[in-house]
């Protein structure tokens, strides 16, 4: 226990000094090129206070959530549906397979700009491409999770007549949970990345309309304060969302 807790303790000053090299590079490479290519550090954070006393930062960032939290949401579900439905059923899974790939092979500029001419700008547009985007990878962490679970347990559920709730909850339920888990992880990432490109080419506002502007007029100490803001959320999704659910996931196996 002592040898685990002394290793996380190196791993994470290893952690806390790269980011603090990144801060060395970056201010010096600040101190380098004009401010318009590279803002200091200083700059940057001047700037996000300036977006946050402005009520800037929040508004955006609650617009940008509410889209990303819809898609996702339709995104998984319907992931989790027909996930379900083409582990059962080895001919429905054959038959959603080609769009399935279809969504995982094209790039995600190209739905974008399809949703644009179908749906407009604005809210709509996020949520469908991040629904959409992300239903695949729910999709096929699903489908892998019902073909990971031991055939033997079930049979032997089938010989001894266990009851169903048993054999969902007892059987089912741990076996698909990493996969479901891992699917989640995945998709909530990629929502973050999905909606703020739909945003930045599709939408009158959110934090991908701010990042378009910011570099429309050359106000890079914006862009890159933005940066840190997506940075921020997605370290704060990791650890407060996604390493106490896959931690879930390895006490459930």
């Amino acid at each position: 226990m002592q040898v685990s807790t002394i290793k996380e303790n190196k791993e994470r000053l290893y952690y806390i000094a790269g980011i603090i090299l990144i801060v060395l590079g970056w201010q010096i490479l600040s101190t380098i090129y004009n401010s318009i290519i590279i803002p200091s550090p200083l700059n940057t954070l001047e700037a996000l206070k300036a977006m946050a006393i402005s009520g800037e930062l929040k508004d955006n960032i609650f617009i940008s959530f509410r889209r990303q939290l819809g898609g996702l949401s339709l995104g998984v579900c319907f992931g989790l549906i027909t996930g379900l439905l083409a582990g059962y059923f080895k001919r429905f899974e054959w038959l959603i397979l080609p769009l399935i790939n279809l969504l995982m092979s094209v790039p995600a500029i190209v739905f974008v700009v399809m949703a644009m001419v179908w749906l407009g700008l604005g809210t709509q547009l996020a949520i469908f491409i991040v629904g959409l985007l992300v239903f695949p990878v729910m999709h096929i962490n699903t489908v892998e999770g019902l073909k990971s679970i031991d055939q033997d347990l079930i049979e032997m559920s089938r010989i001894y007549k266990l009851p169903l709730y048993h054999v969902i909850t007892k059987i089912y339920f741990p076996g698909m949970l990493h996969g479901l888990i891992a699917g989640f992880s995945l998709a909530l990432a990629s929502s973050v990345r999905l909606t703020i490109m739909s945003e930045l080419l599709g939408a009158r506002e959110g934090i991908g309309q701010r990042i378009a502007i910011a570099r429309a007029y050359l106000e890079t100490e914006q862009l890159f304060a933005w940066v840190l803001v997506l940075l921020a959320i997605l370290i704060a999704m990791e650890y407060l969302l996604i390493r106490p659910l896959k931690n879930l996931a390895s006490r459930q196996r």
